[in-house]
């Protein structure tokens, strides 16, 4: 059984029931972009826990493989390769990520769930299962882009530091916003947006971490929500930029397969489109858990710092896997 359990930040959480079928109207992509499409068959909004409960078998799952992607020094090597082409200038920003792997505890996927909507109320939180496939499970601060008739959404996140931080950005966090922001824009003009407005960075709150973000808003006039996503995915948020050569440096360098981290998931209705970046994101299996982090690297990136902050996002998921 097909399913995806959301809760937007202010809402109450829904279940989309799935089937397959070639044009449906929700979609879960992984960072290659090789798109899933389900139709939504049924709409749970009572009794959500019960539901899924019912229709969640771990032992009917795929296993996976119970380890950890990289060691310390593994990651701190990667960052310092990424960091000789940023400084060639390859590269401006590059997006490296790690797992980590964890056995199955006492919490069922039920709980985890509950326990992320308590624990980040202003992040989307997700419980993603296609037959066949893991279940994958996130909080996620990130909306990929969100479509109201011709009124657009979308956001730019970038930059890492330690919740309720004292003291302004640095100048690397600043600047590595900056360029996502630059990309988007560039992208959304390409696409024939109007009118696009950019608001002013503010830190956003995300568990033990907050990031920088600038919603952005435009006129749409094409109203294709599913063209639009395919063309913003990857940000430089999950990628890099230039976005064909930090992906290549990704996909050539970064050695192990991130299969849904980084992608996008989401739904297209008439009266409201939405996708989200699959961030912040754990991974089941009938025989454990892999949690999943990144940072992005820049020209000013210290390799130190960048592992010390895919270990505060990893604190997001381990929190609720352990406790």
């Amino acid at each position: 059984m097909s399913f995806a359990w959301i809760r937007e930040p202010g809402k109450k959480s829904i279940v989309f029931s799935l089937r397959e079928k070639t044009d449906g109207n929700f979609y879960f992509a992984p960072f290659d972009g090789q798109l899933i499409q389900l139709s939504i068959s049924e709409t749970i909004i009572k009794n959500c826990d019960k539901w899924v409960k019912s229709n969640l078998k771990l032992n009917s799952l795929p296993e996976i493989n119970l380890n950890d992607s990289h060691s310390k020094s593994d990651y701190l090597k990667l960052v310092q390769k990424a960091l000789s082409s940023c400084k060639n200038n390859a590269l401006e920003k590059v997006v490296l990520s790690r797992t980590k792997a964890h056995k199955l505890g006492s919490a069922s996927p039920v709980e985890m769930f509950n326990k992320l909507c308590d624990q980040y109320p202003l992040a989307s939180i997700y419980m993603i299962l296609i037959d066949g496939f893991t279940l994958w499970i996130g909080a996620t601060p990130e909306c990929l882009m969100e479509l109201n008739g011709n009124h657009f959404r979308t956001m730019s996140l970038a930059a890492t530091r330690p919740i309720n931080y004292d003291g302004k950005w640095g100048i690397k966090e600043e600047e590595e916003q900056q360029l996502v922001t630059r990309d988007i824009v560039q992208m959304l003009d390409a696409l024939g947006c109007q009118n696009i407005n950019i608001g002013d960075p503010k830190t956003l709150a995300a568990g033990p971490v907050e990031h920088l973000c600038s919603l952005i808003e435009a006129f749409h006039p094409l109203k294709n929500a599913l063209k639009t996503a395919r063309s913003l995915h990857p940000t430089p948020a999950v990628g890099g930029l230039p976005r064909a050569q930090s992906k290549a440096f990704i996909l050539q360098h970064e050695n192990y397969n991130r299969s849904f981290y980084s992608g996008y998931f989401g739904w297209q209705k008439q009266t409201r489109s939405i996708f989200y970046v699959n961030l912040r994101c754990m991974e089941l299996g009938n025989n454990g858990i892999l949690s999943y982090a990144g940072a992005g690297i820049t020209p000013k990136s210290k390799p130190e710092d960048e592992w010390n902050e895919t270990e505060e996002k990893l604190k997001t998921l381990h929190r609720v896997i352990t406790e």
